[in-house]
């Protein structure tokens, strides 16, 4: 089975301008996510409503404003990404569980996450990717089309765009032709008969792949608070964008705007 045999699902919202990258919504829970904001809020009074209307906007948004993100939790998409490497082992941070328990280990109080982690690896767990154990990786890697450099001083995570007169082509070029080459390495180990969970060790991280993620609304709107920030990597950040743009009607329902994301 080749990793090109899955389709690009309807709706998608291309990514990286390549032809290759994009997000879909493939599947969400079927009651509105609005009307259930608002009635999750309301069960503490033992209330709910049937119709949602500019009342429940403002307390949706009051909700979030204040920090009460719990009703936030009941509602669900499943998204389909196509994105290379580097992007998922970002974007993998981001995950379905919430949690209700606090821990000690020899008396002191432990991060629920890095616990989790630790010690319960399958909960709350949310993302299912292609396996290169199981499958053969096609030749598709991301390279952009201008290259960014990192600026001598200040925050050592940012990027800026190299000057017009770089050879940005040029530069392109010999990427694709390093990746290309890479990946007849792989190719050549395992026709040698080198198992594919060997031979992908050498494959580089701008392959693509895809996956599954399950989130919450509320893990929805933190993955965007974060990764539509302008310091971050540009290429999650336009996934981040891909994301808002497949829920922002579900967002502006609950008070939730581009402006309030970057605030």
């Amino acid at each position: 089975m080749a990793a090109t045999s899955l389709s690009v699902p309807t709706g998608a919202v291309e990514t990286l301008d390549d032809g290759l990258g994009f997000v879909a919504c493939v599947d969400r829970m079927q009651q509105d996510p609005a009307l259930k904001v608002v009635n999750a809020a309301r069960i503490s009074y033992q209330k709910q409503k049937a119709n949602f209307d500019d009342g429940d906007r403002k307390l949706a948004s009051f909700l979030w404003q204040h920090g009460h993100t719990s009703p936030y939790r009941h509602s669900f998409y499943t998204f389909h990404w196509k994105a290379p490497l580097f992007v998922f082992r970002q974007a993998f941070k981001y995950q379905v569980g919430s949690g209700w328990r606090e821990y000690e280990v020899n008396g002191e109080s432990v991060s629920l996450e890095v616990f989790d982690v630790m010690f319960d690896t399958d909960k709350g767990c949310s993302w299912n990717e292609i396996s290169g154990r199981y499958v053969q990786w096609a030749p598709e890697f991301y390279v952009p089309r201008v290259m960014r450099a990192n600026p001598p001083h200040g925050n050592k995570q940012a990027s800026v765009d190299l000057p017009a007169d770089y050879d940005h082509d040029g530069e392109r070029q010999r990427m694709l032709g390093e990746c290309q080459k890479t990946f007849e390495l792989y190719q050549e180990r395992i026709q040698r008969g080198v198992a594919k969970e060997i031979a992908r060790m050498l494959l580089p991280q701008n392959l693509y792949s895809q996956a599954y993620w399950t989130v919450s609304l509320q893990g929805v709107i933190h993955f965007l608070s974060q990764r539509m920030e302008p310091d971050a990597q540009y290429e999650i950040r336009r996934y981040a964008e891909a994301v808002f743009e497949l829920v922002k009607d579900d967002l502006a329902r609950v008070g939730v705007t581009r402006e309030s994301l970057l605030a």
